[in-house]
C-alpha cells in the first residue's frame, strides 16, 4: 500500500499482523460547500458489480472463506451482502447477519465506549490513569514514576509510549488467559518512548483503558458495551463477550496461513475483542455518519465526537480513529477510517462524514488483497459526487530548501519502523528516500531544516519531521501518518561500538512461536562493535543482558527465556567460535 498523506499501511502482512508531529498541511475539518449526493444510479451500480467481482475474484485467489461488506451512500445502505461460508467442518453462507471479529478496528468502538464514560461524568480524558488505577506501573529508563504522567487521552492516540505486546496474554500464546491477567502483565512492560512524545500504535493502551472504564464504572467492559451501545443503536449481533460469540452458530472462523485451527479468544478485550455483523456496522456507520446522533438524538455529545475526531495531539491518528485528507476535484474531504487482523480475521472501516459515505469489509483470513476491498468504491463515489481525485499538493510545487552538509550527513543511513523501513542516500541532486514495504520514494525535500517531504507513487506527499539524537535514543523521523514513522538504525559514519565480550552468549537463532507453532526466526549477531537482533541494532544496554534497541524495543537475555517486544525467544542455536 502506498504510504502518503492520503493512505496509511496500518497493518503488517498476515504474519505480523497478528495484532507526529508533522508538517501543519492538514486541510481545515470544516465540511466543504454542499453537493448534492447522486442517486444510487447507473454510476454507483457499476462500481458495486466491479467491487463485487474483485471480492469474489480475491477469495478464490487467496482461499479466503467468507467476506461480509456493507456500503453507506447518501447515509443509507446501498449494498450489504456476505460472500462464502463462515468456514470449520461445517461451513454455513455468510450473509448480513453473520458475525465476524473486527480486530483492531475495535478500537473505535472502544474509544466512544469511553467517551460515553467522560459524558457520564465518571472519566477524565486528561486526568492521570493513576487516578483511577493507583496500583498501576509500568517500567521506563526514561523517568522514575511515568503512569503519572499517562492520560486516557495519550492511551487512546497511541502515545502513552507502549510497546504493542503484553507478555501474558498477545497475538502469540495459544490460551488466553483472561483479561486482567493480560492488563496485569502491562506493568512489566518497557516503554519504547517517554510518555507523550511520539505516537507509537499499541494494544496495551486500549486494553488499560477498558480496564480503567471496568473499574469506575463497576460493569465489565462487554457489558458497558452492550448496555450503552450497541442496544441504543439496535445492534443485536454484536459482542465483545467471549461465552457469547463463541455460543452463535452463526459465527465466521478465523483462518490462518499454517494453523488447522485458530483461537476462538482473544485475551485483547478492548483492543481487538468486537465481534459485529455487517448489518450491525450498517448502524454503527450511521451513528458516525451522523456524528453521535442516531434518528436525530445524540447518543454521543456532538462535542465529544468531535473531541474524538479532533487529532488534538497532531498526526492522523485521533481517538480511535485514522484520518486521511483527499481532495476531489476543488473539495478538501476527510476520510476516517480504522482497519483489524489477526486470529484469523481481518477488517476495513472507513467513513466520510461530509459525504455521507461509509464502507466495511469483513473477512475470515487476513491476507493482503482483501485490505484493498472498496478502495476504488469509495474513491469512485467521491469522483462521480465532487470529480476525480487529485493531489492536495503536488511534488512540483514545493519550494525546497538545501539542508546543510551537517544535516545531511545526520540524515543518510538506514531507519527501521513498524511496519516499514527507509534508506536515506546522498546523491549528486540531493538526498533520495527510498522505502521498502512501501511506495514511497523519490527525493527528500526539505522545506525547514527539520521538516521533510517525499513523493509517493499516487502523486501525494509524505510528510516527516526530523528530530536528532539524544542521549540514549537515535534519530527519528516522525510522518504525519504514525505507521510510516522511522527510527535512525545505523549510518556511515557511525562509530565502531563497545563491543562487550559478554555478548558472546546472547549471539545465536531463536524462533518466534504463534499458537505452538513457528511464526518467525530472529537471529541476534554482532557487527562494527553493535549487537543486532534481525537488523535492528542495540544501542543501549542499561545492565547486562538488558537492552533497548533503535527503535525503542526491549530486548532481555536475563531470564532463562529470552524476550525482544515482549515475546518469548525460544533459543534454536549459539554462534560459533
Amino acid at each position: 500500500m502506498t504510504v502518503s498523506m492520503n493512505r496509511r499501511s496500518f497493518l503488517a502482512q498476515a504474519a505480523a499482523a497478528t495484532a507526529a508531529g508533522a508538517l501543519p498541511m492538514a486541510v481545515a475539518s470544516t465540511p466543504p460547500a454542499a453537493a448534492a449526493a447522486p442517486a444510487a444510479g447507473d454510476g454507483l451500480d457499476a462500481l458495486i458489480r466491479d467491487e463485487r467481482a474483485g471480492i469474489v475474484a480475491a477469495m478464490a485467489a487467496h482461499d479466503i472463506p467468507g467476506v461480509a461488506v456493507c456500503l453507506l451512500h447518501g447515509g443509507r445502505p446501498a449494498w450489504m451482502e456476505g460472500f462464502g461460508t463462515t468456514g470449520g467442518s461445517g461451513p454455513a453462507a455468510v450473509d448480513e447477519r453473520t458475525i465476524f471479529s473486527i480486530q483492531s478496528t475495535s478500537k473505535n468502538f472502544t474509544a466512544v465506549a469511553v467517551l460515553l464514560a467522560v459524558q457520564d461524568g465518571l472519566l477524565d480524558l486528561d486526568a492521570p490513569v493513576t487516578r483511577y488505577l493507583p496500583g498501576f506501573s509500568v517500567r521506563s529508563r526514561f523517568e522514575a514514576r511515568p503512569q503519572e504522567r499517562m492520560t486516557l487521552r495519550m492511551l487512546l492516540s497511541h502515545r502513552a509510549g507502549f510497546t504493542h505486546e503484553a507478555p501474558v496474554g498477545n497475538n502469540y500464546e495459544p490460551d488466553s488467559p483472561g483479561f486482567q491477567a493480560h492488563v496485569d502483565s502491562i506493568s512489566d512492560t518497557w516503554l519504547r518512548c517517554p510518555v507523550g512524545e511520539r505516537y507509537r500504535y499499541s494494544n496495551l493502551g486500549y486494553d488499560l483503558a477498558a480496564s480503567i472504564l471496568q473499574e469506575r464504572t463497576g460493569v465489565s467492559y462487554p457489558e458497558w458495551l452492550r448496555s450503552k451501545l450497541f442496544a441504543p443503536l439496535g445492534m443485536g449481533d454484536s459482542t465483545a463477550a467471549a461465552e457469547v460469540y463463541t455460543a452463535r452458530r452463526n459465527r465466521a472462523l478465523g483462518h490462518e496461513a499454517g494453523h488447522d485451527r485458530v483461537p476462538a479468544v482473544t485475551p485483547l478485550l478492548a483492543s481487538g475483542g468486537v465481534y459485529t455483523s455487517a448489518r450491525d456496522m450498517a448502524a454503527y456507520a450511521a451513528f458516525l455518519l451522523g456524528r453521535g446522533r442516531r434518528a436525530g438524538t445524540a447518543l454521543l455529545d456532538p462535542q465529544l465526537w468531535e473531541e474524538m475526531h479532533g487529532f488534538g495531539l497532531g498526526g492522523d491518528y485521533g481517538l480511535g480513529v485514522i484520518r486521511a485528507e483527499l481532495r476531489h476535484g476543488q473539495t478538501p474531504l476527510r476520510m476516517y477510517s480504522h482497519q483489524g487482523g489477526g486470529f484469523g480475521f481481518g477488517c476495513v472501516f472507513a467513513y466520510c462524514p461530509d459525504a455521507d459515505l461509509a464502507w466495511t469489509a469483513m473477512f475470515n483470513r487476513p491476507v493482503s488483497a482483501p485490505y484493498r476491498f472498496g478502495r476504488r468504491l469509495l474513491d469512485g463515489a467521491l469522483s462521480l459526487r465532487y470529480g476525480a481525485r487529485q493531489p492536495r499538493l503536488p511534488a512540483r510545487d514545493v519550494a525546497s530548501i538545501r539542508p546543510t552538509a551537517v544535516l545531511q550527513r545526520q540524515l543518510v543511513g538506514s531507519y527501521v519502523g513498524r511496519n516499514v523501513k527507509a534508506d536515506i542516500r546522498l546523491q549528486p541532486g540531493g538526498l533520495v528516500f527510498e522505502g521498502t514495504g512501501n511506495d514511497t520514494h523519490g527525493p527528500l525535500l526539505a522545506v525547514s531544516p527539520d521538516d521533510f517531504l517525499v513523493p509517493a507513487a499516487d502523486g501525494e506527499l509524505a510528510a516527516y519531521r526530523f528530530h536528532a539524537a539524544s542521549p540514549g535514543q537515535p534519530a527519528h523521523l516522525e510522518c504525519f501518518e504514525g505507521e510510516a514513522s522511522l527510527d535512525f538504525n545505523e549510518g556511515p559514519e557511525d562509530p565502531e561500538g563497545p563491543d562487550a565480550s559478554h555478548w558472546k552468549r546472547f549471539e545465536g537463532r531463536y524462533r518466534v512461536l504463534q499458537w505452538g507453532r513457528p511464526a518467525f526466526d530472529v537471529t541476534v549477531e554482532r557487527r562494527r562493535g553493535y549487537l543486532y537482533i534481525n537488523g535492528i541494532r542495540l544501542v543501549v544496554e542499561t545492565e547486562p543482558g538488558l537492552f533497548f534497541a533503535s527503535d525503542g524495543e526491549a530486548v532481555d537475555f536475563r531470564p532463562e527465556t529470552s524476550t525482544w517486544r515482549s515475546l518469548r525467544l525460544q533459543r534454536l542455536a549459539k554462534a560459533t567460535t
